[in-house]
């Protein structure tokens, strides 16, 4: 250790526990939060297409499909990597968050639905949004609520 810190990194240290307010109980309450606002989002598009608020934006339909299957491939493996490989990358992330597998696991399933509203409010096509919708779900059941070890 010299004058100012310790000479370990925060990428090299091993890290406490999990954080302490995030229990069990308050994982339900997030995971519902994060339902609602993904599905509140996903109504205030539907709505504001069906009031003709927003154009179409039918010139940006090839780009974000592209931006679309990245953002899938890119959460879908590493949702695979936890539930699975369990890759050394995986493991750091995870050390470095300290925040419990389940809602990262959720936050990687919102990222799809979240990706369908912003697809769907440039768009029109809702087709993202659900398929993401029914993703996000089914993080639910692949990441459930437990303690933490």
């Amino acid at each position: 250790m010299g004058h100012t810190g310790s000479n370990s990194s925060a990428a090299t240290t091993s890290v406490t526990g999990p954080v302490p307010w995030l229990t069990p109980d308050r994982l339900q309450r997030i995971r519902a939060i994060l339902l609602a606002m993904t599905l509140f989002l996903g109504l205030l598009v539907w709505i504001a297409f069906s009031l003709g608020l927003i154009p179409r934006g039918t010139h940006l339909i090839t780009r974000l499909r592209v931006v679309g299957v990245m953002t899938w491939l890119y959460a879908l493996v590493q949702i695979i990597d936890m539930k699975v490989w369990h890759s050394r990358f995986a493991q750091r992330r995870r050390a470095m968050s300290r925040i419990p597998e389940a809602l990262e696991g959720w936050l990687f399933g919102q990222m799809l639905a979240w990706f369908g509203i912003a697809y769907y409010a440039l768009t029109d096509d809702p087709r993202w949004f659900v398929a993401g919708l029914v993703f996000f779900l089914l993080s639910f059941v692949v990441f459930p609520v437990r303690e933490e070890r």
